[in-house]
């Protein structure tokens, strides 16, 4: 037994005030009287005196015993005794947005099957509620089954897939808790046998056929041009082949179709050629099936941002050269003027005939960079006239370029660098350096090409074009995000728009983790604005045909544990108790109450 409150014993000094109130109370006289008249007289006239001997009724006491339990209950007291532990583990993951026959959705119907599995009857089980997606963590711990319940009917399943094992994981760890008594689990997914004891799971669904998204991307090919290509991967999760069509909208406008037949288990790819500068690209499939949401899949168009370079060299005007690119802003620094600062909101820097003192935090060309130099260590040979000797065909930095045709001028030939390998080779050395430092890629050039000049140096403009579009990330797909995922917040960006309209508010450099949700995020900030195209692009949650059951293995040794108590309040018993010796002191005065005399 414990109590709330154990200062309100103090109040137990109050309890002599009863006896100096018993004390002054009116004291009987024995009078004769010779008329009724003369009594009543004498009845006006209250003789009291205070002290004497004491004399204590029954009620007295009563009155005493009703005071000490109104001290106690004042109190708090309480009774500790032990308390049942369920657990359940839901699974909020994708795939149990798939809808039933009956139409519900399969979390809809684990929830009506977790409810009636609950023991509402007992109000000492406490109740631990788990969900596994997009990362199994705890939802809430409830005092009742019935609250519980309640807090489930709110929560919805996430467009995000659960982790590899996450289930599994998650029930051993429980099962080696020895005050958990009950594990309710709820999924999509068999369990194999055998099941340990206390596990009792909740398994919905049967095997759909599914067709799905595996990813859709847009790339540019080329830096300078305002076409786009798409990439669509499908996946067939049925047991016979289905000829899958998707198409394209650009900015809510259809734009492409092409369709693919696709074998039972099988995954292939679609490309769209060609498809139009837009901001939003949306890929839809068909035919419907039972799990709408990875039918759908979104992509942002590179040509929806601007590319910014900043160029730091003494002759500034070759960097403005730059600004007939579409799409390209160009900001120009001089070598005395560049600070570190200047690289916020830049895509790319540009040193011509200089180098940083210390590394750049963005990916940057280096042309014609002077020997000497601590922080790069070039080690070059001057050349009057360069001359190009190999190159490799299937590069990005040298695709589409006719090196026969290529004039590179004077320069310098590069040495071998420590961490940047040869592209363009000549005949003295290097002549086109590239590799990653800190995370972001450099180039370096033994040669200028700028100004740009557009046709009217063609090879070279194609190859400036390669450089500049391989540092700014074009042509490759490495702007795909999945729900679930966290990613770092840019520079620049203090508010994200989530697909739902949600504004949340981040900081620049900080791990944005409420990715579980499909659809276009938009980039907001000072700074910066942009969207990311954040999708599921799972297959193997797509896979609802082929399901590979859970198996759970009971642990051979639960860790010691305190077994988890409930509070009983005593102090509602109190307060009946005491109203209960009020009323049998009111009806015993009543009772024992002499008739009045007549006159």
């Amino acid at each position: 037994m414990g109590f709330l409150s154990p200062a309100s014993f103090y109040l137990f000094a109050i309890l002599p005030l009863l006896v100096l109130a018993y004390l002054a109370r009116e004291r009987p006289r024995q009078a004769i009287v010779s008329s009724v008249l003369a009594f009543r007289a004498l009845r006006e006239m209250r003789g009291e005196r205070f002290g004497g001997r004491p004399r204590f009724t029954w009620w007295f006491f009563l009155e005493l015993l009703i005071l000490a339990l109104a001290v106690m209950a004042l109190a708090g007291p309480y009774l500790t005794r032990p308390a049942k532990l369920a657990a359940i583990v839901i699974d909020n993951s994708a795939p149990m947005q798939a809808r039933q026959a009956d139409g519900r959705t399969r979390f809809e119907a684990m929830v009506a099957e977790v409810n009636d599995g609950l023991n509402h009857g007992e109000g000492n089980t406490r109740v631990n509620l788990y969900l596994i997606a997009p990362t199994p963590h705890q939802a809430g711990s409830f005092s009742s089954p019935d609250a519980a319940v309640a807090e489930l009917g709110r929560i919805h399943p996430t467009d995000a897939p659960a982790p590899p094992n996450a289930i599994t994981g998650l029930v051993t760890e429980l099962l080696a808790d020895r005050h958990v008594d009950h594990i309710i689990v709820g999924t999509y997914r068999p369990f194999e046998a055998p099941i340990p004891p206390h596990v009792s799971p909740v398994v919905v669904g049967t095997a759909v056929p599914n067709y799905a998204i595996g990813s859709f991307s847009i790339t540019r090919p080329n830096l300078g041009t305002d076409i786009e290509e798409g990439h669509v991967e499908l996946g067939n999760f049925a047991r016979d082949a289905a000829q899958l069509t998707v198409t394209i909208a650009a900015d809510g406008k259809p734009v492409a179709k092409a369709q693919a037949q696709v074998a039972p288990g099988e995954v292939t790819t679609l490309d769209f050629a060609n498809l139009p500068a837009a901001r939003v690209y949306r890929a839809q499939l068909e035919p419907a099936d039972g799990f709408p949401l990875d039918n759908v899949a979104y992509a942002v168009g590179t040509a929806a941002t601007t590319f910014s370079v900043l160029f730091v060299s003494p002759i500034t005007t070759d960097g403005l050269s730059l600004r007939s690119i579409p799409g390209v802003t160009v900001t120009t620094r001089t070598p005395e003027t560049y600070t570190p600062e200047d690289l916020a909101g830049a895509d790319v820097v540009i040193f011509e005939y200089t180098t940083p003192k210390e590394l750049p935090t963005t990916n940057t060309l280096l042309v014609m960079p002077p020997p000497g130099d601590p922080l790069f260590n070039f080690r070059v040979t001057p050349s009057a006239q360069l001359r190009v000797t190999a190159w490799p065909t299937t590069d990005p930095l040298t695709d589409g370029v006719n090196f026969r045709l290529l004039n590179v001028r004077s320069g310098e030939y590069f040495q071998q660098h420590p961490w940047m390998r040869t592209v363009i080779a000549g005949a003295d050395g290097g002549l086109l350096l590239t590799g990653e430092r800190g995370g972001h890629r450099f180039v370096a050039t033994g040669f200028n090409p700028f100004p740009y000049l557009g046709r009217q140096n063609l090879p070279m403009s194609i190859l400036t074009l390669n450089m500049l579009g391989h540092l700014a990330g074009f042509g490759s797909q490495t702007g795909i995000f999945r729900t679930g995922e966290p990613w770092i917040v840019p520079a620049g960006v203090s508010t994200i728009v989530l697909p739902s309209g949600k504004k949340l508010p981040t900081t620049a450099g900080a791990v944005f983790t409420a990715t579980d949700e499909q659809g276009v995020y938009r980039l907001e900030g000072p700074a910066n604005a942009s969207t990311r195209a954040v999708n599921l692009f799972n297959l193997n949650a797509s896979d609802l045909e082929n399901l590979a059951p859970l198996k759970v293995e009971a642990p051979s040794a639960a860790a010691p544990t305190t077994a988890p108590a409930v509070r009983q309040p005593l102090a509602a018993y109190l307060l009946i108790a005491i109203l209960a010796l009020l009323t049998l002191e009111g009806l015993m005065v009543y009772r024992a109450r002499k008739p009045l005399i007549d006159a």
